[in-house]
């Protein structure tokens, strides 16, 4: 049987890359893909460019846009909750302005199948106006805390299994703290994480990741992307949205993740000398790649974090 996807895609003001985006997800081999796309308030024209691109594509639904959700996370959490993917075997995100790897969907399937896994992500390669390309690795082994502090990659390279889907809805619905995660991407790898579920990180890039101003995340490269994380940090805000993953985490928690998550929840509100250190021992767990463990933990044992 042909994999049948169904591809969430939010857009703002993204008039300028939408149809090379779309076409990539179209153009996509050996599977049947059906975009569900919502617009969140957009001026430059993408409202009435999705309404005629529906009118020849029978492979695109658009729905309605009530009011602006305010943030990109807000909008695909919409996008979750309104979204009908019952006919979907599988559900995936789509930014508006990247390239898809034409057999991106079926590789990812085969992982998800492969691995009995609930969810997959990927490295991407990030491109910028000039050409440069680099490659954003995302596929270092995972921790055992490694969610609550990071995503598995960009969440225009996720595909999700349709019951991890419905858990994420359970979680929107009866959870007000999931809407205080900035990004929907980190707190959709905390419920399947924390839940005790499998999710799969691919080394090899699966789409083409664009790099511009409008960019509300980018690739985080180059000296004004640090700058801007070392600001976040002092600011706490990366240790906020620790302790919120932590909580919505706690949520759904499984019985083999619960009490490592509750210890890790405690230590995070804290700030007591002695739990900043207990803290610092785990950011072994607390980061995938081993030299943002080693930043991390001294980040974390000096007070900056």
């Amino acid at each position: 049987m042909v994999p049948r996807i169904a591809v969430l895609l939010a857009t703002y003001n993204g008039r300028t890359w939408l149809a090379d985006q779309m076409d990539s997800i179209l153009n996509q081999t050996d599977v049947d893909v059906h975009i569900i796309a919502l617009d969140d308030g957009s001026t430059d024209g993408t409202v009435e460019w999705l309404a005629e691109r529906a009118e020849r594509e029978p492979r695109l639904t658009v729905l309605p846009t009530e009011s602006a959700s305010g943030s990109s996370a807000a909008n695909f959490f919409r996008l979750v909750e309104r979204a009908d993917v019952s006919n979907a075997d599988y559900v995936a995100f789509a930014d508006q302005d990247d390239l898809w790897r034409p057999r991106k969907l079926v590789s990812q399937v085969a992982q998800l199948q492969d691995r009995s896994a609930s969810g997959v992500s990927s490295s991407v390669m990030s491109f910028t106006p000039d050409g440069t390309q680099t490659l954003i690795r995302k596929d270092f082994p995972q921790r055992e805390f490694d969610y609550l502090t990071e995503s598995p990659g960009p969440g225009c390279s996720f595909l999700m299994t349709q019951e991890l889907v419905e858990i994420i809805r359970s979680v929107l619905e009866r959870e007000p703290l999931a809407r205080a995660a900035d990004f929907h991407d980190s707190l959709i790898y905390v419920i399947a994480r924390a839940a005790g579920l499998t999710w799969h990180i691919d080394g090899e890039p699966t789409v083409e990741y664009r790099q511009h101003d409008g960019n509300v995340m980018g690739a985080n490269v180059g000296a004004s992307s640090a700058l801007s994380r070392l600001t976040l940090i002092r600011e706490h805000w990366h240790r906020n949205q620790a302790i919120v993953h932590a909580k919505v985490g706690l949520s759904v928690a499984s019985d083999s993740t619960r009490p490592g998550l509750t210890r890790m929840l405690e230590l995070l509100e804290s700030r007591r000398v002695r739990d900043r250190w207990a803290l610092a021992r785990r950011s072994t767990q607390m980061r995938r790649r081993p030299r943002d463990r080693r930043i991390i933990g001294l980040l974390i044992a000096t007070g900056i974090w």
